[in-house]
């Protein structure tokens, strides 16, 4: 006998992990997560305006909100939501509020994307 056993099966991996029956164990693509022991050959999405970095989505609670486009803001409860009128934001602002224009000048309720934006 060889010792082999030809009844082996892949083991499933540990957190952030996908289970390939003829590679193994991979990890789970951006914006996806798994918890451990995950046999599946396929990760969780993250919610909806959500993400991880590839591999790191060790539970869903490790999926978090993206950068805002400009002219947004993040709310931690909801997500990226449009600045108020008369305040602007880059994009990829993780802050909770964006920055009023200056003094004489306004613009749209997330219409602000730039401090050049307020004009009038």
């Amino acid at each position: 006998s060889s010792g082999i056993n030809a009844e082996w099966s892949l083991r499933p991996g540990v957190a952030g992990q996908s289970l390939d029956q003829s590679t193994g164990c991979q990890a789970c693509p951006a914006d996806q997560w798994s918890l451990a022991a995950n046999a599946a050959s396929t990760c969780t999405a993250c919610p909806a305006g959500k993400g991880v970095a590839a591999g790191s989505g060790t539970s869903q609670s490790a999926c978090t909100w993206k950068d805002c486009v400009a002219g947004q803001s993040l709310d931690q409860s909801t997500g990226c939501q449009p600045c108020p009128a008369d305040e602007w934001s880059l994009a990829a602002n993780a802050g909770s509020t964006c920055t009023a224009c200056p003094a004489g000048k306004g613009v749209a309720a997330g219409s602000g994307t730039s401090q050049s934006a307020c004009t009038w």
